[in-house]
């Protein structure tokens, strides 16, 4: 028969392998959850990738001259949708400025589409062709606010984002709607 410290000494070790087990198990959960999580955003990043380029559902348009206007339908002029919610507080600075920024994309040629998610949005907002509804954001793509995506000519979505302020809308256009330069052949 064992003596009496070697069976709780026995015991102890069995207690703290099983203890540090227990914890390598746990940390090597939380890398497996942190992996996931970075192949799932990889995986989204690529789908976001795949659909830049894509033709944007055709989606009609309410405001002035509604009943010409249709998203996604070449020939049409570039659009910039805006996405913007009353009840998102850094959208403020947007709706206060909406106007302007609509007549400053209007002199590039550029035409502004205002999305929101529910159907009151402000009295300036009458002014310009908007979007209204989740259906419309989510045809875009657009799940954040302030945030944009941006519709070439042909209808084609040529890229989408969030915003931090109005002052890089016209950056982003400008950049966005840049013709694409033929490297094909050239050395």
């Amino acid at each position: 028969m064992l003596p009496e410290w070697a069976v709780t000494t026995s015991l102890l070790g069995a207690w703290l392998a099983l203890l540090g087990l227990a914890v390598v198990l746990a940390r090597l959960a939380q890398r497996l959850q942190a992996l996931h999580q970075v192949v799932a955003s990889t995986v989204e990043a690529e789908r976001e990738r795949a659909r830049l380029g894509q033709p944007v559902p055709p989606l009609a348009l309410a405001g002035p001259a509604s009943d010409q206007l249709i998203l996604g339908v070449p020939p049409a002029a570039p659009a910039v949708v805006l996405a913007l919610s009353q009840r998102c507080p850094p959208c403020a600075t947007f709706w206060e400025r909406l106007e302007t920024l609509a007549a400053s994309l209007a002199e590039r040629g550029t035409l502004m589409v205002l999305a929101v998610p529910e159907s009151d949005a402000p009295v300036g907002a009458a002014r310009v062709p908007h979007l209204v509804g989740e259906a419309a954001l989510a045809a875009l793509g657009l799940s954040s606010f302030p945030s944009l995506a941006v519709v070439d000519e042909r209808g084609h979505l040529r890229g989408r984002g969030v915003l931090r302020s109005v002052e890089e809308v016209p950056e982003i256009v400008s950049v966005l709607l840049q013709p694409p330069v033929d490297t094909v052949g050239k050395s």
